[in-house]
């Protein structure tokens, strides 16, 4: 299985820590936000990797391709975008990465002890066009983003998107590269016909989309 970790975007909830710095490459502990991202999926078992970058992508770049061009089982492409292009324009952007195989997606600005492996193991149904992964509303969300019924994601609202799923490519095509496309707006259709499955993760989950969130995760002892 192939991963695409979402690296793009402009941070600019983090004030003056993205100023010069790109999200991804802020830190817990001594890892990057990406690099902890990259190990846990070199953990699981992943070895082709997509990094999509933007704002001030040469930097992700640079410190990705310095910090693992000494691994040889592994192969780690970059997907440049002009302007960020949300999570769907993103992978559209990149889709010739991807073989006819389901692929990976994963945010590089979350922080959590989901084991990716599950994923890897996770087999689609062939009705089936992607696996996302839940988890609870955290404290600053009131309101989620799918509900559960059984193994199908609803339009309730009880839960919220962590960020990871497994896709089809299927659901990909037909986009025009470089264009601005959210992910909800596809999914959406894909849940009214079913086509949806998902799990929620009752693990530890962080999003690190704050300086608070960043410094909280950084006060703490675990940075496994």
């Amino acid at each position: 299985m192939k991963a695409m970790i979402l690296s793009a975007g402009m941070g600019s909830r983090m004030g003056y820590l993205t100023k010069n710095t790109p999200k991804p490459l802020l830190k817990i502990g001594n890892q990057t936000l990406l690099e902890i991202q990259i190990n846990k999926l070199i953990q699981a078992g992943i070895s082709q990797f997509l990094i999509n970058v933007s704002y001030l992508g040469d930097q992700i770049i640079e410190f990705v391709s310095d910090k693992y061009k000494n691994i040889s089982t592994i192969e780690i492409q970059f997907s440049e975008e002009n302007q960020p292009l949300e999570t769907a324009g993103g992978i559209v952007n990149a889709l010739e990465f991807f073989d006819n195989n389901p692929f990976l997606v994963t945010n590089a600005d979350i922080f959590t002890h989901f084991d990716y492996s599950i994923l890897l193991k996770h087999k689609l149904s062939a009705d089936v066009s992607a696996f996302l992964i839940l988890v609870p509303n955290p404290k600053f969300k009131t309101v989620g983003d799918y509900g559960l019924e059984g193994n199908k994601l609803s339009f309730n609202k009880d839960f919220t998107y962590s960020g990871i799923g497994v896709y089809r490519k299927e659901m990909f095509q037909g986009f025009k590269k470089g264009e601005k496309i959210k992910l909800k707006s596809i999914l959406d259709d894909y849940i009214l016909n079913n086509k949806i499955d998902g799990s929620l993760y009752h693990g530890y989950w962080s999003d690190i989309g704050t300086e608070e969130r960043l410094e909280f995760e950084n006060k703490k002892n675990d940075y496994k």
